[in-house]
């Protein structure tokens, strides 16, 4: 009973309200008292949340519901938690005049139920905090003030960064909301920051030095606010005229998107121009909020691999139906903006199912089902789940189900792993999300290139997480965690070696053969007729066929020599023939002693030998002075140049790799050597 007597202390002028008006009447003649008249039922919910109805449609017209709230339009709700007789007026005004008729409202029973709802106790403090709770905006985090498009639900197209707008005004501004009789207590200190367009209503307005205009004015006082909260909508709160929260573009009322303890962000409309949503960022004052993380280092040493993207040749993959697997935030692997921590699998069917598969022919496939999630930007009527064939004849038809072509880049000290999806329409996930920005209307770009970092990629479970900046400053991602979809089969490949087979389990050291033909040059793939014309050099070579060439799962490709070389005069050493590997130290071929570099692996695709590649200052394979059409005939090798060469063979019993490159350009002169495994 003491809860119950507490709450009589408070009146409760919170409005649950909307406006059904079709046709009304703007008469030369005035209203006349009988067309004034309303009518009221009690809601479903309670006997205390009255629905009124007026009997005539007006121009305009004004409730005071007789428990401090004033509303406006033909239907209403009020609001009444507590027993007692409410004199409810409505008001109604034509072009020739006005008229008011006034009705007594009974309430029979207090409700106190009415009052402790959880918005209401995160808003204000709830029932002990008599002096309510207070709110600043967010100006130590990034986004604390935002912009996009209307139709979604994060400021893609604009964020603030930490402190951007001192001396606008909008920082020193205290938001004080009470559940007391509903009092909003807006404590401007002088100075309050507006939209550009807005500024004619602000006598004094200036420009602050921050963008758009501040101006000179304090609160009347007197102020309420409240809570609008419909099943399936976020709720909306709003602040009598002339209040407003943290930016002014005209409205007074605000989507709830996020409201805790310690966070409150709000979602409103730009009266000047209906494209766009804005976005303020708000904590209680005084809050020690937690700082932005520090950026991620660009090596945060993701081991992620080609073979893991395409498994035996073709591998599959879907998002992964669990919250944090499709989201936006300010951050890579952060969904704060939206869907902030929610799993929307079960909202998003037809986006859950999509597979994304690549081959390692370097074809890359997306497969919607038969089912896409339709946004306008695609060009189509509405939104949400629906067949794929109504992109059919759409400025968005190109990001239906297609083949496209992608590369893998391997992450390395400075830079993360990255997966490249080339064609128009090309996209992982989400087709309006680019490089840089958004689309907001179709088509897109003919054969674009769309480039995701590898943030993650866990092994055990397979669970990779992809990021990509659509900001192109670093402040807002869109972020995917994809997993397997199932087992796929095998594509066999027509020159045989896999990528699997070149690195094994991770790492993979090859060798050439001792053997008569693994190591010569000729006028053809797989000859040494110019030499050593059939004869087994190992013999006479033993410092060059014992070096090592290793290639490993991330993209790593290491010689070694084993502590010699087979020297020749092109490398600045005087003498040929074995000596120590020490001996190129200080010379111009320094360069192609012992070292690291990268690697990439093309596979065959129709009459298209497979290929490896590896870069490097000094980068080769068996042979330091071959490189594609030509011979160095002195050192120092070129800085950073790749070098590539054809898989002629690959016997997966023998295990026996064939390797040729052509040193004329024309096809006249090849080097050829059979590698196999060290080990």
């Amino acid at each position: 009973m003491k809860r119950i007597f507490r709450l009589a202390a408070f009146l409760l002028p919170v409005l649950f309200m909307w406006a059904c008006i079709e046709e009304y009447r703007l008469d030369a003649e005035p209203p006349t008292v009988q067309e004034a008249g309303f009518s009221f039922v009690p809601s479903e919910e309670s006997d205390n949340i009255l629905q009124f109805t007026a009997d005539n449609d007006f121009f305009l017209m004004v409730w005071d519901l007789g428990n401090g709230v004033k509303a406006e339009g033909r239907k209403v709700t009020g609001f009444y938690p507590l027993a007692g007789t409410y004199k409810v007026t409505l008001t109604i005004y034509s072009r020739g005049g006005s008229a008011t008729f006034s009705k007594d409202v009974v309430i029979e029973n207090t409700d106190p139920t009415l009052l402790d709802r959880p918005v209401f106790n995160l808003l204000t403090g709830g029932i002990d905090a008599i002096n309510g709770k207070t709110w600043a905006i967010d100006s130590t985090r990034a986004g604390h003030l935002g912009v996009g498009p209307i139709g979604s639900e994060f400021p893609e197209f604009y964020q603030a960064r930490p402190n951007e707008k001192v001396g606008s005004g909008m920082y020193n501004t205290r938001y004080t909301f009470k559940l007391r009789d509903f009092v909003f207590d807006w404590n401007t200190g002088g100075l309050v920051y507006l939209n550009a367009a807005q500024g004619a209503n602000f006598p004094g307005a200036f420009d602050p030095g921050v963008g758009d205009l501040s101006a000179p004015f304090v609160s009347p006082g007197g102020l309420n606010w409240n809570i609008v909260e419909e099943s399936g909508r976020h709720p909306v709160l709003s602040v009598t005229t002339p209040g407003f929260i943290g930016y002014f573009t005209g409205t007074r009322s605000y989507q709830i998107l996020r409201l805790t303890e310690n966070e409150m962000f709000l979602r409103f409309t730009d009266q000047a121009n209906g494209a766009l949503a804005w976005y303020v960022r708000l904590i209680p004052a005084g809050f020690a909020a937690p700082t932005d993380p520090e950026p991620e280092p660009e090596n945060p040493n993701v081991n992620f691999s080609l073979s893991d993207l395409v498994g035996n040749g073709r591998k599959t993959w879907k998002l992964k139906p669990a919250a944090g697997a499709f989201g936006v935030g300010p951050a890579r692997g952060s969904d704060a903006f939206f869907p902030n921590g929610n799993n929307i699998s079960g909202d998003r069917p037809c986006l859950f199912n999509d597979l994304f598969i690549f081959n390692q022919n370097g074809t890359y496939e997306y497969d919607a089902q038969g089912d896409i999630f339709g946004e306008f930007y695609m060009g189509l009527s509405s939104e949400g789940c629906q067949p794929e064939s109504n992109l059919t004849g759409t400025p968005g038809a190109a990001w239906a189900s297609g083949q496209h072509q992608f590369n893998f880049t391997p992450g390395t000290a400075n830079s993360l792993p990255k997966i490249t999806v080339t064609g128009t329409g090309a996209f992982i996930v989400l087709p309006k999300a680019f490089n840089g920005g958004e689309y907001t209307q179709g088509p897109p770009r003919p054969n674009e290139s769309v480039t995701y970092d590898v943030i993650g990629y866990d092994r055990a479970t397979g669970e990779l997480q992809l990021s990509i900046d659509i900001s192109g400053n670093g402040a807002v991602f869109w972020n995917f965690t994809l997993v397997p979809a199932g087992t796929d089969p095998e594509v066999p490949q027509e020159n045989g070696l896999r990528l699997q087979d070149l690195i094994g389990t991770g790492s993979q050291a090859w060798k050439l053969k001792p053997a008569v033909g693994a190591f010569g040059v000729g006028p053809a793939p797989g000859s040494d007729a110019f030499f050593p014309n059939g004869q087994n050099i190992s013999g006479d070579r033993p410092c060059l066929f014992n070096d090592l060439f290793i290639f490993k799962e991330n993209g790593i490709f290491e010689y070694d020599a084993q502590g010699d070389i087979y020297a020749e005069d092109y490398m600045g050493i005087s003498g040929g023939g074995c000596q120590p590997e020490s001996n190129l130290t200080g010379t111009p071929g320094a360069a192609w002693a012992s070292g690291t570099h990268q690697f990439s692996f093309q596979p065959a695709s129709g009459n298209n030998r497979a290929k490896i590649t590896v870069t490097g200052t000094g980068a080769f394979i068996v042979l330091p002075k071959a490189f594609n059409g030509g011979e160095y005939t002195q050192g120092p090798p070129r800085p950073n140049e790749s070098v590539t060469y054809d898989v002629l063979n690959y016997n997966p019993t023998t295990r026996e790799l064939t390797l040729v490159i052509d040193i004329t350009n024309n096809g006249g002169v090849w080097w050829t050597y059979v590698l196999v495994p060290a080990n």
